[in-house]
């Protein structure tokens, strides 16, 4: 009995050494890049292709990765499987994949910033948005005069609380009077830039002529080249077609949207009166650079609502 206990320490303690050798000759796996990880991955693919299969034995049990973001851990069980079978081409492909994702992920980043930029340049050379540009100098000083003319009258209430009250009546009787003779002077001024309030182009007397009449007069504006002038006339040769037609009520005085409205969606008339709106809003009111092709768009709609255009 005690000779077969010594025996079972002897074999425990050989068991023991075993393992420690085991340990010793496995080191454990270093913390490697995904670069390094991937060349690792690609010599082994390299040793499949040329028939000499490394041993499953010979793979660590992981491969530990370290990046930006953290570190991570990559088991090798997989391969180390596909390797025992002798299943080399789903090995291959699992080397390939796994290695292919490291690549890529020690890729630099693409340059988001000009990526950006090149997308809002193609936005911006669009039709729709050739008026689109930064503020320019008259902007920048119109900002300025009118933030100078605000803390002024700022410094000015200030300085008028600190007075009695006769002397307050008529200081602000004189502001009042200051007040709408700048404002009077900003509305002209905003009228001569902003073009949603330059309206004094739009005379009464267009509702005294007929489109006959407004079409050659566009034609007449587009033989000299003034084609803002010329879709303007077009647009205007489509309403009085319209309400020669009663399609639209004898009435001048509503704005170009109100006449839009006026007109179903189903409406045959509904298409070209829109597409002669938008022109004119974009050429007309917002003073865009117009050509012969935008003209001559508007002569199609313009026959699309009846009119001779020959």
């Amino acid at each position: 009995m005690h000779r077969s206990f010594q025996v079972t320490i002897w074999i425990c303690l050989a068991c023991l050494v075993f393992s420690g050798a085991l340990v010793t000759a496995q080191p454990a796996s270093q913390v490697l890049s995904p670069a390094d990880l991937a060349a690792q991955l690609r010599q082994i693919e390299s040793q499949l292709d040329d028939n000499s299969r490394p041993p499953a034995n010979a793979l660590p049990d992981q491969w530990n990765i370290a990046t930006s973001e953290g570190r991570y851990s990559i088991p090798a069980q997989p391969l180390r499987a596909l390797l025992a079978a002798g299943r080399l081409p789903q090995a291959r492909q699992w080397i390939e994949q796994m290695a292919a994702q490291l690549e890529s992920y020690s890729k630099p980043p693409v340059e988001s910033v000009s990526y950006a930029r090149q997308a809002l340049s193609k936005i911006l050379a669009r039709r729709e948005f050739s008026g689109v540009h930064p503020p320019s100098a008259w902007d920048l000083l119109r900002d300025r005069i009118i933030l100078w003319i605000v803390s002024f009258l700022q410094s000015i209430f200030g300085f008028a609380g600190q007075h009695g009250a006769g002397g307050q009546v008529l200081f602000w009787i004189l502001i009042a009077a200051a007040v709408g003779l700048l404002s009077l002077w900003l509305v002209r001024l905003w009228a001569r830039s902003e073009p949603t309030l330059d309206l004094s182009r739009v005379v009464v007397r267009e509702g005294l002529r007929n489109s006959e009449t407004w079409l050659r007069d566009a034609r007449l504006a587009a033989a000299g080249g003034q084609w803002r002038d010329a879709i303007h006339c077009a647009y205007w040769a489509a309403i009085a077609r319209l309400q020669e037609t009663r399609t639209l009520p004898d009435d001048r005085a509503r704005t170009p949207r109100e006449y839009l409205r006026l007109l179903r969606q189903d409406q045959p008339s509904s298409h070209p009166l829109r597409a002669l709106t938008l022109g004119l809003e974009r050429f007309w009111y917002a003073k865009q650079t117009a050509g012969a092709g935008d003209f001559e768009e508007s002569l199609k709609h313009l026959e699309a609502l009846g009119c001779r255009v020959d």
